[in-house]
């Protein structure tokens, strides 16, 4: 049972990095996927969305939407598939745009159970 780590640095404008972990390689559905925010990102662009896929087993989608003070995460298969997952948090009002932020998904068993902010727990959305 080998573990699967994934880091990708700078994949999109905003992001410093994201991050893929999953502690056993024959069980895709559970781990975390990490976005690191850039400091002043979230005052400039908006939504930013991040993603991870390894065709055709695996696909992490990640969108942080200031503008309805949202983060939603889709958890699926990229084959041909709809999502397995998806999970709607609330971003507190008074985060601060200007600093640097990690936004991490848990996922267990091919279900998102929880997004953190900087190591805090988000609630669900209502």
């Amino acid at each position: 049972m080998a573990e699967i780590r994934s880091r990708e640095e700078h994949p999109i404008p905003g992001v410093a990095y994201s991050a893929l972990h999953i502690p056993d390689e024959y069980n895709l559905g559970t781990g975390t996927f990490t976005t690191m925010v850039e400091a002043g990102a979230l005052a400039k662009i908006n939504p930013i969305i991040s993603n991870i896929m390894n065709e055709p087993y695996f696909l992490m989608i990640v969108t942080v939407n200031l503008g309805i003070d949202q983060v939603t995460a889709l958890l699926g298969k990229a084959h041909d598939e709809g999502p397995i997952s998806r999970k709607v948090f609330d971003i507190p009002g008074d985060i601060n745009t200007g600093d640097a932020h990690d936004f991490t998904v848990v996922f267990r068993d091919w279900d998102i159970h929880d997004i953190t902010l900087d190591g805090t727990s988000l609630k669900p959305a209502q």
